[in-house]
């Protein structure tokens, strides 16, 4: 019957293959192996979420720019005087690697002069001395949200938004094997597919009732 939500039979025999490959293999360990097991894979994926996070905040890092790629807002020219800087490192929130965090005084071409601190090494204790070439853009009502970076090619900002999707991909999907395995780990796995078989035959017999309804309406 049209848009029945049942998967044809190969796919069927193969979900069913594996849940009880998987069974199996639990029951086989026991119990508590059976669940240090689910419990480790938790770990892996958590490590694995961290790592990935980490890794991409590296490569953000290596650009130095405002992070705009689109024509609006402008990107105005300032200048920027360095001051102190601190070193960060070998794991920070700029990623892997040693990072300089500094603090700036930014003047801008209508005379405001905005103290802020930059990260990710756009500018180093080499570059105090003498003024930096900065970009300013600035967001929100009266531009009171500004951001500040290096000049920089908007094909790279555009490359990093793109980058920012997938992270965001990313890391959904490994809360979501988060969750599965460490519900796994809670029920353990027999227990965790007879609730997942069970919503599927709940879905699959919603499916098939709403499309009798439709069928019995369309007479």
């Amino acid at each position: 019957m049209a848009g029945t939500a049942e998967l044809p039979d190969g796919d069927s025999d193969e979900t069913a293959r594996l849940q009880g490959e998987q069974t199996a293999a639990y029951e086989r360990r026991g119990p508590f192996w059976g669940r240090l097991t689910q419990f480790a894979a938790v770990v892996a994926l958590a490590a694995g979420l961290v790592a990935s996070s980490l890794a991409l905040d590296t490569v953000w890092s290596f650009y130095p720019g405002v992070g705009v790629f689109k024509s609006t807002p402008a990107q105005q020219p300032v200048e920027a005087t360095v001051h102190e800087c601190r070193r960060v490192g070998p794991v920070s929130g700029d990623g892997f690697g040693y990072w300089w965090h500094c603090a700036v005084t930014v003047r801008t071409r209508d005379g405001r002069e905005v103290r802020t601190v930059v990260r990710h090494s756009t500018v180093t204790p080499a570059d105090r001395g003498g003024p930096v070439e900065f970009r300013e853009v600035c967001h929100g009502k009266g531009n009171t949200d500004c951001r500040y970076g290096r000049p920089a090619w908007r094909i790279w900002a555009f490359a990093l938004a793109l980058l920012g999707i997938l992270r965001t991909s990313l890391v959904l999907l490994l809360l979501f094997l988060v969750g599965v395995y460490l519900l796994r780990t809670v029920v353990g796995v027999p227990r965790y597919y007879a609730w997942v078989n069970r919503r599927g035959q709940r879905r699959r017999f919603g499916a098939r009732r709403a499309d009798a309804v439709r069928s019995r309406d369309g007479e």
